[in-house]
């Protein structure tokens, strides 16, 4: 097994710690050796496990350093990943056992997360560090930019484009053929009907800008 740290341990990173245990209890993938987190003291245990340091330890020089940024929220999730820049880490793409990942015609960037109920069909792009959280459903021809955060329980109809860096909330539904811009937020409980350019918040039922 190779050694694997998370960088954040809030409620997420708690979750994504989870996932690599469930996946282990399958086939031993990963050692996962504890957290790096900037809010929190070196030594402490979070549920057990150890923090390991800051972002800044975490920039130290090291051999074979496998990290999954377990941040939820795209815009930090981002700036995480640019301050590592040009080290030599590696970036693993996780997926629950319980994860449908469609067929082999699906794209997966490095260092993205999926989790448990999670279902794709076929023709799919999920770019560099995208996260599908639980029980939501992804349709055909859909593409992800990277660093897109889609809540759970989401259905994303087929031939959907989500820009990079965009937030879908928790029960969105949004319907074939649209687009939605970069640096997006789609309020929880959203049913999007038609695109929306980049930088737009998003709420309601039928979905307009706020």
């Amino acid at each position: 097994m190779k050694d694997l740290a998370i960088y954040g341990a809030g409620g997420f990173g708690r979750e994504t710690a989870l996932l690599i245990h469930q996946m282990n209890a399958l086939e031993n993938q990963w050692n996962f050796i504890g957290y790096y987190d900037d809010g929190l003291k070196k030594g402490s245990r979070i549920d057990g496990s150890p923090v390991l340091g800051s972002l800044e330890d975490l920039k130290l020089p090291r051999e074979n350093a496998s990290i999954v940024v377990a941040i939820a929220d795209p815009v930090n999730r981002q700036s995480i990943v640019s301050k590592l820049a040009g080290l030599p880490i590696e970036f693993p793409s996780l997926f629950h056992p319980a994860c449908q990942r469609g067929s082999e015609s699906n794209q997966f960037g490095k260092g993205c997360i999926l989790t448990a109920g999670v279902i794709l069909t076929t023709n799919i792009a999920l770019h560099d560090f995208v996260i599908v959280n639980l029980l939501t459903t992804i349709g055909h021809d859909v593409v992800a930019g990277s660093f897109t955060t889609i809540m759970p329980g989401c259905s994303i109809s087929g031939n959907v484009k989500i820009g990079e860096c965009s937030l879908i909330g928790s029960g969105v539904r949004i319907l074939q053929n649209l687009t939605i811009g970069e640096h997006c937020k789609v309020g929880a409980g959203a049913v999007v009907t038609h695109d929306f350019q980049d930088h737009k918040t998003i709420i309601g039922v039928p979905a307009y800008e706020k």
